[in-house]
């Protein structure tokens, strides 16, 4: 469901601070922002389950989705196209929900998301791609349960 729209933008220039501030406005966005944050957490837990069906011993509690993810690899419970979009998955989940604000004060430069020559509109593009990353995040969850289920399945 789209809530906003053209609209409501006015196509001006909008760089910096002022278009963060756009964003944290933006109900759309960070209804968007907080699914990516609801799904990684799912992520997580979905990586934990298959680690410890595979009598993976980490203290979990203090696991990050980085760490979760090594572990995978490094008992080799992933294939490497699973791990290569794990690592995709991560690296944009955290430049999203850790480095918007550095990004629009300068404190890092652009990578993943444009900073510069924006209109107020281009907020639809980063509405556009927290969305994929919630998709992306999704699909690594049911290929992770179907990996976790052929363990189970083969004990």
């Amino acid at each position: 469901m789209v809530i906003e729209t053209n609209a409501m933008y006015k196509e001006e220039p909008t760089k910096g601070i002022d278009f963060y501030s756009l964003l944290e406005k933006s109900e759309e966005f960070t209804s968007e922002l907080g699914k990516v944050a609801l799904a990684s957490g799912k992520l997580e837990v979905e990586l934990i389950i298959l680690l410890e069906q595979n009598d993976v011993k980490v203290d979990y509690s203090r696991a990050t989705l980085g760490s979760l993810r090594s572990q995978a690899e490094k008992n080799k419970l992933l294939r490497t196209n699973m791990l290569e979009a794990l690592k995709l998955v991560t690296n944009q989940r955290n430049y999203l929900t850790h480095n918007i604000y550095a990004l629009f004060s300068g404190q890092i430069d652009e990578t993943i998301l444009p900073k510069n020559d924006l209109l107020d509109s281009d907020i639809e593009t980063y509405i556009e791609k927290v969305i994929e990353l919630k998709v992306s995040i999704h699909s690594l969850v049911d290929v992770i349960r179907m990996r976790g289920y052929e363990v189970i399945k083969k004990a």
